[in-house]
């Protein structure tokens, strides 16, 4: 097949809407709170820090869950006793290391298509106290996260000072998630650490309530470059529910970028939601985003899976616009070992700013983790 110029669905779809009925839905329900990939946020209840050295996710896992949690509870093997003894991320007192290595294949029915790198990251971090850490991040393009962490804020609060990754939304780990490729950038940004800055974070958690705060570097002047994002997590009956927004402001050297928006989830059985829908402003134009993912637990460590995004570069769809469909599968043979195959479908309407045909594409996705 060859790519068409594209046609609108005859079912629209309004990112805005979502944003207004999830969050306002979640916000009338109220009950005690339940007892944190984004997916796993949800199914928990838990925040990002239950499962990761960086308080506001991704990166190094934690003991508990690279030795518990995925082996137990996520993985469809624990892992043959013939592999010899399980590997202890905690290397001596206060060393611990990890690793993220996922390559990509993928191929377009045009026949184009490709093997790459997605990512290569090395992990360490080391505690000298229960409150006090040093976080170092190496990318295999170079860079990454470098921050001291302290635990010494009030309501299970940290500080942390350094270079980051500011605290936005659902920090999805498919970096081709609309929310992540086209935050930034209306042609889409490959690199995932294009909103890496360097500055001080807080963040406070009392009760049911998760909030962080950044001050960042960039121009023209201190304090005009900023991050924040709340979440409200509540447990009703059989329902894990959060809801929670976020803003992110950059400042560039002819202007400033900016996001603001919300997102949420549900998570009940084997069935979980993720959404969120942003507006954006590059070089003053308002633009709109949304991405969803809707995962299936079929057995222990493989997951149905479902995305949606939406990208409108200057949100009356003037200059174009881009949807992706997916359907695939997500599987865990073994606590350090993830594979994930996805088809697509890329639905665009082609203006100034989106000159991509429709096209189908289909994706496989090795992950080896520590």
């Amino acid at each position: 097949m060859t790519g068409r110029a594209a046609a609108r669905p005859a079912v629209g779809f309004s990112p805005r809407g979502w944003g207004v009925l999830v969050p306002a839905l979640a916000l009338l329900m109220y009950a005690p709170r339940a007892d944190a990939l984004p997916r796993y946020t949800a199914q928990y209840g838990q925040n990002c820090i239950l499962c990761h050295a960086n308080p506001t996710g991704g990166g190094l896992r934690s003991a508990y869950a690279s030795q518990f949690i995925v082996p137990r509870e996520l993985a469809s093997s624990q892992g043959a006793a013939a592999d010899g003894p399980v590997f202890d991320p905690e290397i001596a007192p206060g060393i611990t290391v990890g690793a993220d290595l996922r390559t990509l294949a993928w191929q377009r029915e045009q026949g184009t298509g490709s093997v790459f790198s997605m990512q290569g990251d090395f992990y360490v971090e080391a505690r000298p106290t229960g409150r006090i850490a040093a976080y170092l991040e190496q990318g295999q393009s170079g860079g990454g996260e470098v921050f001291a962490h302290l635990r010494v804020l009030p309501g299970d609060g940290y500080l942390k000072a350094g270079r980051f990754q500011p605290d936005y939304g659902w920090r999805f780990a498919d970096h081709q998630m609309f929310n992540r490729r086209y935050l930034a950038s209306r042609a889409g940004a490959d690199d995932p650490r294009t909103a890496m800055g360097q500055g001080l974070e807080a963040g406070i958690s009392p009760g049911p309530l998760t909030v962080t705060a950044a001050v960042l570097d960039g121009r023209p002047e201190l304090g005009q470059n900023y991050a924040a994002r709340a979440m409200l997590q509540r447990r009703l009956g059989a329902v894990n529910a959060g809801v929670g927004a976020s803003v992110l402001r950059r400042g560039l050297a002819d202007g400033h970028s900016r996001a603001a928006g919300g997102f949420w989830y549900l998570s009940a059985g084997p069935v979980t939601w993720l959404g969120e829908v942003d507006e954006t402003r590059l070089d003053g134009r308002l633009g709109n985003l949304a991405a969803q993912e809707l995962t299936v637990r079929l057995v222990q460590g493989v997951d149905a899976r479902v995305t949606f995004g939406f990208q409108d570069p200057d949100r009356a769809e003037r200059t174009g616009a881009r949807r992706r469909y997916g359907l695939g599968v997500a599987w865990l043979p073994l606590p350090w070992v993830g594979l994930q195959a996805m088809g697509n479908y890329w639905n665009n309407d082609q203006g100034n700013d989106v000159a991509d045909l429709d096209r189908y594409e289909g994706e496989l996705m090795l992950h080896v983790f520590f």
